[in-house]
């Protein structure tokens, strides 16, 4: 069974370090530099960090707040599960977890960013019934929008 762990403290961050996922030509890894700029964020006063366990082993990691530059939106960071843990709902459930916090904080709606080669958090957010939006400040991938 899955655990759904919320982080409150900067250094329990740190069971991210050395995480890495591939998919296609993206590569992504969690060195200091990224979790530096996570613990930064979980200072947020509305931040939601939740760790996934599953026998207590690390599984699964969200995040999201409300520093996006657009009032009443929240921003959800990141979204990371193990490789081989594809495809057994870890990551469903954590966007679930992270819509339904922005919502109990008031948001107008969710905001993501993702790769272009990214196309499981691409259908992930199509899922979730999120939108492909032309975000003015960023255009190194896809920007998208779920409005409440």
């Amino acid at each position: 069974m899955i655990e759904y762990i919320t982080i409150t403290k900067p250094e329990d961050i740190n069971v991210l370090r050395g995480k890495t996922a591939t998919y296609l030509s993206l590569h992504i890894q969690y060195d200091d530099e990224t979790l530096d700029y996570l613990k930064d964020h979980l200072q947020d006063e509305d931040s939601l960090y939740l760790i996934a366990k599953e026998d207590n082993t690390f599984v699964g990691f969200c995040s999201i707040d409300s520093d996006w530059w657009e009032n009443g939106y929240f921003f959800l960071r990141e979204i990371f599960v193990e490789p081989n843990l594809h495809q057994r709902g870890i990551g469903k459930e954590l966007m679930q977890r992270c819509i339904a916090h922005a919502q109990s904080c008031g948001a107008n709606g969710v905001v993501t960013e993702t790769a272009f080669e990214n196309v499981p958090m691409q259908k992930l957010c199509k899922k979730f019934g999120f939108e492909e939006w032309e975000n003015p400040e960023w255009d190194e991938g896809i920007t998208y929008k779920l409005l409440f």
